[in-house]
């Protein structure tokens, strides 16, 4: 991020590290990444059978909306698609809708989602540089992008190459909402420049947003420049991950 590591928690100063981010985006070499998803108060982002939940009240919801309309793109995975069949675009407040990826490794997302039904403009489908071409076609034909990604040694989309792809096509700013599997990606590749979380004072017992976190460097992860705000009955967390103290 920039040299003085602002505190970042409110939405002035999150776009105005947006604009240095696109002004210096020679210099970065990938977008600027906000983590932002919403979680009850015992740290569930989803129930255990994964039915669409909504976790956040009205108030958070409109933040969300806000933040979406900041940014230049916005990522989700296949298993959040094939859960909420999302739109991720902005409803909630007047503003532009960010261009939306799916990291879908086999291309699994449904023909008959909404994400590709919608005319406003085509989804970015990151998928294994090993599918065929046959199957791409299908989707290409709905005005979806299929961006073809190496894959790491667990055989998922490798995030690195992913954000030079994204950069490479104009993107500096990225909204990632999940799910689980995804946040704990970039996390582990140290590719997150904040974290926006929505705690709901409510019990799910669900999943959790970490997993394999004996693994992976966030057992050592610590947030810094921590800033708490209440919306409605939610409260708002706005933190930035030390990366040198893990």
């Amino acid at each position: 991020m920039m040299n003085h590591h602002p505190t970042i928690h409110d939405i002035d100063t999150l776009r105005k590290s947006i604009q240095w981010f696109k002004t210096n985006r020679r210099q970065m070499r990938r977008p600027f990444v906000v983590i932002s998803y919403a979680q009850s108060i015992d740290g569930s982002i989803a129930t255990k059978d994964r039915r669409p939940l909504q976790i956040s009240g009205q108030a958070a919801m409109v933040l969300t909306h806000t933040l979406r309309s900041l940014f230049d793109a916005i990522l989700v995975g296949i298993d959040t698609v094939l859960a909420d069949d999302p739109q991720l675009t902005v409803r909630l407040v007047q503003g532009k809708n960010p261009q939306p990826v799916v990291l879908d490794t086999h291309l699994r997302i449904p023909i008959e989602s909404r994400l590709l039904q919608r005319s406003d403009c085509g989804s970015w489908l990151a998928s294994s540089k090993f599918t065929s071409e046959a199957r791409a076609s299908g989707f290409t034909r709905t005005g979806a992008t299929i961006l073809r990604c190496q894959l790491n040694s667990h055989g998922q989309i490798d995030i690195c190459q992913l954000m030079d792809i994204l950069h490479s096509r104009g993107i500096c700013s990225l909204m990632v909402e999940g799910g689980a599997k995804v946040i704990t990606s970039f996390i582990n590749a140290g590719l997150v420049d904040l974290f926006i979380i929505t705690i709901s004072p409510t019990l799910i017992d669900g999943l959790r947003v970490v997993q394999g976190r004996n693994e992976s460097p966030l057992a050592k992860l610590n947030l810094v420049d921590i800033y708490y705000e209440q919306l409605g009955n939610d409260l708002i967390l706005w933190a930035r991950p030390d990366w040198n103290h893990r």
